[in-house]
């Protein structure tokens, strides 16, 4: 026996209340997405206040000036504009705007974090992606390495690119693996062979010649074999330790 045909046939109702509910979950939907807009023509929410919170390098009032917050605003207005005017700074790595009802916007910065001092020939700070970071040492003091590389063809008006810094700047990075030495590192220099020497100490300093990728193991290394060295003779002065090759350390005594 064939089977009837399909029918709507007593189902009628069932089916007008699940298109009613479609209705009311698609009204549900177009008013919330337009409540943001409906909340900021309501005066309650206009902007009053306007922080920022992380910014140590930049002063704070440099960002409210970038990111140009109008007194007519509203917390409930979009704030991508905002946000992509302060994050043009190139102190700020990220920057988020929060609400604070009802009448308070806070900027959440995320600066970028110096590393090095690079000598351009003035010591500008620099982060560990080669980024210059323009910082006045006047209202920020910065305790860091300084990085000096030789003169390098291309380099406009003393500027160096950031690919010419990245790799001293993570170097002098990864020697935060060993805070002891690190703390006492007072520059890193770029020699015309190619490899760096360390200024490690007060003066005078101990020179720590190496390559880059650095290694602060066979720094280590080096630092134990001239610990063994200066047992052996307690007069000499330590010159420098030279870390260079995987298979040896060559220590540099001198006598005064």
């Amino acid at each position: 026996m064939r089977s009837p045909p399909f029918s709507l046939h007593g189902r009628g109702p069932v089916v007008l209340k699940s298109l009613a509910a479609v209705v009311v979950v698609g009204a549900a939907v177009a008013g919330f997405r337009s409540l943001p807009g409906m909340l900021a023509r309501v005066p309650l929410f206009d902007v009053a206040t306007v922080r920022v919170e992380g910014a140590r390098l930049v002063d704070d009032r440099e960002i409210l000036e970038r990111a140009g917050v109008p007194d007519s605003a509203s917390v409930w207005d979009d704030p991508s504009a905002w946000e992509a005017a302060v994050a043009a700074h190139p102190v700020v790595r990220h920057v988020r705007v929060r609400r604070r009802l009802p009448s308070t916007l806070v900027l959440e910065i995320e600066e970028r974090e110096p590393v090095a001092f690079v000598a351009t020939p003035v010591l500008e700070p620099v982060d560990i992606e080669g980024r210059i970071l323009p910082v006045d040492p006047s209202r920020v003091h910065l305790d860091l390495p300084v990085v000096r590389l030789r003169p390098a063809e291309g380099a406009e008006d003393g500027v160096l690119p950031p690919h010419r810094l990245r790799r001293q700047v993570e170097a002098v990075a990864a020697l935060r693996q060993d805070p002891a030495f690190h703390g006492r590192l007072s520059e890193l220099r770029e020699e015309a062979d190619g490899s760096f020497t360390a200024f490690w100490g007060s003066s005078p300093s101990l020179r720590v010649k190496m390559r880059l990728p650095v290694d602060p193991a066979r720094i280590d290394a080096g630092l134990s074999v001239l610990g063994i060295e200066l047992e052996n003779d307690s007069t000499a002065t330590p010159r420098f330790i030279d870390v260079r090759w995987d298979d040896q350390v060559v220590v540099g005594l001198g006598t005064g």
